[in-house]
């Protein structure tokens, strides 16, 4: 039994080593995450009678094993993914509809400005405000997209896509409605959307400034901004700039009203989502009838990346899902519990844990496992690990930065990184130091508050 639990656990770690080193080795992370998930059920599943004598599963038979872990112990790691992906799905969608509209277009002539400080602390805030919307993936690639349409000079890019990294994970991390972690912690029981917002938005706040302060000293002189503005108005979007307005407190009103909509129908939040993307279609199908029927796209540069990465990120998710899910039924990581509530039982420790490790593998899998590892419902005796504990918000808040330390740790980041070609050594020296210091300066904030 614990040889085949320690195959399951190098499956991961193998898997968990390719994808980290993608800079590297190329290889596809979605195609690894899949490989790893399906393989890990399949050494499962032949010892399935093993496994499934160490813990107790309520309806199983003996002689039935294979039946039994297909239609209910895997469904039931498939059910909650598939609640995180139908709610990005939903999310990803509203923001397209909005961008195909040209509801963001305009703040491209907003951001025009000569001062770099005055770019960065409007590019940042708005960054923020978006993800705590969208998840920062999304938010990565949009906001990257719309720098780039005023920034001209690649260095002081490079700089701004940092900012725009730090400050989407920062906005996503705070709600859990933008980060894939944090509607995970969400989905699982975990926290509950007013009490998790409360509870990090000063030390979010704070990480923020701080970064923001630090990175300033970077930029020197006035923004090298581009000569000609690409916009999407005219011929290609029939909306008025009331339209446009009308669009978007819709979208984002309807995105915040998802608790709201989960707490009086206790229906999956990804159904709230769905609502909402029906409202901003049918909305936007009515603005544009004169079309005649007519499929209306816009060919945006960052749309196309966001569908390309985002079916990567749903396949990825998935595999990821399924992969951990494996190693939770090994009763593996029961047993890590059991040695840390005995020999540690500090949260702040599994914090600076899971946030150092996120920086060099991708947090997506090590918040899952901070998840199982304490459930919310089997530790009520321990005020930590109740619904809307402390742990759930320290685990959100290091997993998000701790996994910027290196760029590596976020999707998003290998999305930043990938857009403006920003090498390790030089996010090192330059991001590095300035991320933790933000970090450790929230972290200050966040044992003070709590």
């Amino acid at each position: 039994m614990l040889f085949n639990t320690l195959i399951i656990v190098a499956i991961l770690l193998a898997g968990f080593l390719l994808m980290s080193t993608r800079q590297i080795n190329h290889v596809n992370r979605a195609a690894v995450a899949m490989f790893c998930g399906v393989t890990a059920w399949v050494v499962y599943i032949i010892h399935g009678a093993d496994f499934l004598s160490l813990m107790p599963h309520r309806g199983y038979v003996h002689g039935q094993e294979t039946e039994y872990i297909a239609e209910n112990i895997i469904m039931k790691y498939v059910n909650e993914a598939c609640q995180v992906i139908l709610f990005l799905i939903a999310t990803n969608a509203i923001l397209e509809i909005m961008s195909n509209n040209g509801v963001f277009d305009s703040l491209i002539k907003w951001m025009r400005t000569r001062s770099c400080k005055k770019f960065l602390w409007a590019l940042s805030l708005l960054t923020f405000i978006i993800s705590a919307n969208v998840d920062n993936l999304t938010t990565v690639v949009l906001m990257i997209s719309i720098m780039g349409q005023v920034v001209s000079e690649r260095h002081q890019r490079m700089i701004y896509s940092c900012v725009i990294l730090i400050s989407a994970i920062l906005g996503g991390s705070f709600t859990v409605i933008g980060d894939m972690t944090s509607l995970m912690l969400w989905v699982h029981g975990a926290v509950t959307p007013t009490a998790f917002a409360k509870g990090l938005i000063l030390p979010v706040l704070t990480s923020l400034v701080v970064f923001n302060i630090l990175i300033s000293k970077l930029l020197v002189g006035n923004l090298n901004v581009t000569s000609f503005i690409s916009r999407y108005d005219g011929d290609e979007s029939l909306l008025s700039p009331f339209q446009k307005i009308l669009m978007l407190v819709i979208g984002l009103a309807g995105l915040w009203s998802i608790p709201t909509f989960h707490n009086l129908t206790h229906l999956p939040p990804f159904l709230g989502a769905m609502c909402v993307l029906a409202l901003v279609w049918v909305l936007e199908g009515f603005y544009n009838f004169r079309r005649n029927g007519n499929i209306f796209f816009v060919q945006h540069k960052s749309i196309r990346n966001t569908e390309f990465i985002g079916m990567q990120l749903i396949l990825y998710f998935l595999g990821i899902s399924l992969a951990v899910g494996a190693l939770v039924e090994t009763g593996s990581l029961q047993y890590v519990s059991d040695l840390l509530t005995t020999h540690i039982h500090n949260i702040y420790v599994y914090g600076a844990f899971f946030g150092v490790i996120s920086s060099i593998i991708d947090n997506i899998p090590f918040v899952m496992v901070g998840i199982n590892l304490f459930d919310p419902d089997s530790y009520t005796v321990s005020k930590e690990f109740v619904q809307d504990g402390v742990y759930w918000q320290l685990l959100a808040y290091c997993s998000a930065l701790g996994g910027s330390l290196l760029y590596v740790g976020t999707l998003a980041g290998h999305a930043a990184v990938d857009v403006e070609q920003i090498r390790l050594p030089w996010y090192f020296r330059h991001i590095f130091w300035r991320v933790l210091i933000a970090w450790a300066a929230g972290m200050a904030v966040f044992y003070f508050t709590h």
